[in-house]
Parts: structure tokens; sequence; C-alpha cells
């Protein structure tokens, strides 16, 4: 049986109850297509106890010096929320916005569609698609 991304979260060995998967990663769980890197939000808990060890978990800045940390083999990614529409929507309303999937949880398919619209990325408007069309055969 191949691994799923819910799977390759649970390997992280990060506490399941503080974080949210981010970005791309549901459509990756769901077989909408696969995602290149694991994205999360994370509880201000988890984000305090990330600043205080060291690990294999590098602290970094964005353009707005957000802090985040990156996995040391680059493959993940933690932050304390998800800008969204010039703002930073937190963990705890993230929660709100999430689905739950072998114990791991997602944004959602509707939160993640408004966000994608929003980016506008090339990337995005093909996700979108992708979004619809699975929606369209499978909700």
């Amino acid at each position: 049986m191949s691994e799923t991304f819910a799977d390759k979260v649970k390997a992280l060995n990060l506490p399941l109850d503080q974080i949210i998967v981010i970005g791309s990663g549901i459509l990756d769980q769901l077989g909408i297509r696969p995602a290149s890197d694991i994205d999360l939000a994370a509880s201000s808990d988890l984000m305090k106890k990330l600043s205080e060890e060291s690990g294999d978990w590098l602290k970094k800045f964005d353009d707005n010096q957000r802090f985040y940390f990156v996995k040391d083999d680059g493959s993940a990614e933690v932050w304390d929320g998800w800008e969204f529409n010039g703002q930073v929507v937190g963990y705890g309303e993230l929660l709100s916005q999430s689905v739950e999937y072998d114990d791991v949880r997602f944004v959602n398919l509707e939160f993640l569609s408004r966000w994608k619209k929003w980016r506008s990325r090339e990337k995005d408007v093909q996700d979108v698609k992708l979004i619809d069309e699975w929606r369209a055969n499978n909700e």
C-alpha cells in the first residue's frame, strides 16, 4: 500500500493535535494531485517549543519578517498561520476551516479553493479547476 500524505505528516513526529496541513496537502491526500512538500500551521505552543529547540527545524524569516520553521531537509515548513487577503489567519481560526483524514487535520477544500482564487497564480488557477472537478464527482 502506498504512503498517504497523512503518513508523511505523521512521520514528522509533531503533535497532531497542534498542527493543520495548509497548502496543497489535502489535494495529495484526496488523490487530486501530488504535493511536493508539507506546509503546516501550528499552535502557538508548538511554535514556542520549536523556537526553544534546535534539532532538525531551522528558524527562518519571510519578506514581512514573520518567522517560520523549515525542516533541515527542506521537506516541510511550519507557520503560525496562513496569509490570506493581506491578513494572517491563525491556527485557531484555521481549526474551524479544517477536516480530518487519518488523524491529521487539513484545511478544507472550500478554504483552499478561496485561498487559491485569491492568490491566482497559474498553478492556483489550475488547482481550482482540479478542486471543482473533484467536488463535482465526489460531493
